[in-house]
């Protein structure tokens, strides 16, 4: 992910143009009417969705999203025609995004599609390059923003999409755009039943659309063009749609913040879900702190971490902005302060601002006064101030994503052994056997008790928070202050502050020296929180659990010895297995290893799991969901010798 440019834009009577490719966003016309005609009529998508069945899903891929416009009105028609419990897709790829002041500026066009507009600005991400999350109507209508080069974006997309709005400035205007690379894009993309759209019959497009292997039919044009383009994918793949077996839910053993999220972004998908937890009530281990910061502690260079941390951070962000207002709150973007404690960490810190990779609206650079302002209280540090992030009350987050009525939760079970038959797996915990298509191991480092998991490599850290009353002594914190440990603000007059890191105490009861440890880091950070004593403190230990290449593990479970002995050349040829695909232990889960940055990283990694498991598109790149896949580490030893 970097930073990408915003467009650049005049306006003529209302309708903006963009300076890059001097050409108009939408029909001066009639923006409204050309969408519908070009897009909505020319893919019969009104039809397509009244045909549609319950739970189906409709995925359209767009190739600029501009101002918005033919999603607003696509979602207008889903609305209208589509049943209540499908679930509209909608993927658009923009190079240069608007601002979202130029989006509320050209939205006053169209007062009859303000309805999704305040949602829509809520959410509406930097001007980072990657794969944006959005979701609308309680779900029913998810929008997935890519931003960047769309040939350099689409090889990393995963799904299946049923119609394509080729839109954009037109070919001579926006060359570079309308490649063959595009068309052998939407044919890796595309299935049988897939048609496209589009308001140009350029000789290029057609003949680059006709040899990756799509159908062509002119058709009157809108306004002023006398014609346009639709067809169809000429191909025997059929759309792979999976329903899971609604009698048998799917099982999720653990129920912290991973099993949480994960059951609950299979039950927003109308899906049963069955939790098993040996603990006996829900987030008692690592996920249950009274409160967590939610932010992403970003590279200078570009890494894999730091990808999916602000893929993760933004997409939590927005599932944050869409909870119900409780009190007390489950969750505040009441910003993120994170101070530079030596010279080292200022150093990296003006580096980051000098960065391209990052857009200045994700953070920026405050002085000692302007971060002591931003907190509430006096501290001697700069640091980078993180407006759109802030902290969760982790173990009531789970307790609400659990409190579902597709969920059910059976508490005091560990489950001590997991065996498939004819492509089922029967759970068996010490009290009962369950039965499943698919199972989800979310339990940490503990999944290594499992046979299929004890490859793994995974290991547990101890850390221990400290809790103290938010008496009058000490200050009001504004926002989350991080050092070399957090703080949030206060929540039900208590502070929560840590967390210890300890790679070799494995003990659960906290520790004195422990206390003192974070009273110290706190009071460096904010002097003003001298005043704690040490015989006020509570607290609670957890075990976070670490992966040796510092990424979570999200995906379906490897064979081991099948894959050992299908890629066993990689111990001498590191390049002879490209070709070859990893065994898996078909309907076994994973998603596991997220350290201490679990808000960020657990939703975003369900979500990964759930397109895994309805064939649907996922949220992050392909290359990024490989670098979670949980064969990597096999793969890894392998080609190292180290088995």
């Amino acid at each position: 992910m970097q930073r990408i440019k915003s467009a650049s834009l005049r306006w003529d009577q209302g309708v903006p143009i963009s300076n890059k490719f001097d050409d108009f966003y939408f029909n001066s016309d009639g923006g409204v009417d050309e969408s519908n005609h070009v897009f909505i009529q020319g893919n019969q998508l009104v039809d397509r969705f009244k045909a549609l069945m319950p739970k189906d899903s409709f995925v359209i891929a767009e190739t600029g999203f501009g101002t918005g416009l033919n999603f607003l009105i696509t979602r207008q028609h889903w609305l209208a025609h589509a049943p209540d419990d499908a679930t509209l897709h909608f993927i658009s790829f923009e190079k240069y995004p608007l601002s979202a002041e130029d989006m509320m500026h050209a939205w006053q066009s169209w007062p009859h599609l303000n309805d999704c507009n305040t949602a829509l600005l809520q959410q509406y991400p930097p001007a980072t390059e990657g794969f944006h999350s959005l979701s609308f109507d309680q779900g029913k209508v998810k929008l997935t923003l890519i931003f960047g080069d769309l040939l350099e974006q689409l090889p990393r997309l995963e799904a299946m999409i049923d119609a394509w709005y080729l839109d954009g400035f037109s070919p001579s205007k926006n060359p570079d755009m309308w490649q063959s690379e595009l068309y052998q894009q939407m044919a890796r993309l595309s299935h049988s039943k897939t048609s496209f759209a589009t308001f140009t019959v350029a000789r290029q497009v057609r003949d680059g659309l006709q040899t990756a292997g799509f159908s062509l039919t002119k058709r009157s044009g809108f306004g002023n063009k006398r014609e346009m383009l639709i067809g169809q994918y000429l191909t025997h793949k059929a759309k792979i749609s999976v329903e899971l077996c609604p009698d048998l839910p799917v099982i999720i053993i653990g129920a912290g913040l991973a099993g949480a999220c994960t059951a609950r972004a299979l039950a927003d998908q109308g899906q049963s879900v069955l939790v098993l937890e040996s603990n006996p009530k829900a987030a008692q281990e690592g996920s249950g702190n009274p409160q967590g910061a939610l932010y992403a502690k970003l590279a200078v260079k570009p890494s894999p971490e730091t990808a999916l941390h602000l893929h993760g951070l933004l997409y939590s962000a927005n599932q944050i902005k869409q909870l119900p207002v409780q009190d007390p709150p489950l969750a505040s973007l009441c910003g993120v302060l994170q101070l530079a404690l030596s010279d080292k960490e200022r150093e990296r810190q003006t580096q980051l601002c000098k960065s391209e990779l990052y857009p200045n609206s994700l953070f920026q650079l405050v002085g000692a006064a302007e971060a002591s302002q931003l907190s509430g209280t006096e501290t001697p540090h700069s640091g980078l101030f993180f407006p759109n992030a802030g902290w969760v009350a982790p173990a009531d987050y789970c307790h609400y994503l659990l409190d579902h009525p597709l969920i059910k939760c059976h508490f005091n079970q560990s489950v001590t052994h997991l065996q498939q038959q004819d492509n089922r797996w029967t759970v068996t915990t010490d009290k009962r056997q369950y039965h499943a298509e698919y199972v989800v191991i979310c339990t940490a480092a503990d999944a290594r008790k499992l046979e299929q998991l004890d490859h793994l490599p995974t290991k547990p850290i101890r850390g221990q928070t400290t809790q103290v009353s938010a008496t009058d002594n000490l200050p009001a914190l504004k926002t989350v202050v991080c050092g070399e440990g957090y703080i949030s603000p206060a929540r039900q007059q208590s502070y929560c502050f840590g967390a210890t890191f300890d790679l070799h105490y494995h003990e659960r009861e906290c520790r004195d020296s422990d206390h003192l440890k974070n009273i110290d880091q706190l009071i460096k950070t904010l002097p003003k929180f001298a005043e704690i004593k040490l015989n006020h403190c509570s607290g609670r230990t957890g075990f976070r659990c670490s992966t040796s290449d510092y990424l979570p593990i999200v995906g379906e479970v490897a064979n081991f010895s099948e894959t050992v002995k299908r890629f066993e050349n990689l111990r001498y040829d590191a390049q002879s297995c490209q070709h070859l695909s990893v065994p898996r232990l078909k309907g076994l889960f994973v998603n596991i290893g997220h350290g201490s940055k679990g808000l960020i990283t657990c939703p975003i990694s369900a979500g990964v799991l759930v397109t895994m498991m309805f064939n649907q598109p996922n949220p992050l790149p392909k290359d990024l969901i490989e670098r979670l896949d949980p064969a990597r580490f096999i793969l890894r030893d392998l080609t190292r010798r180290r088995i």
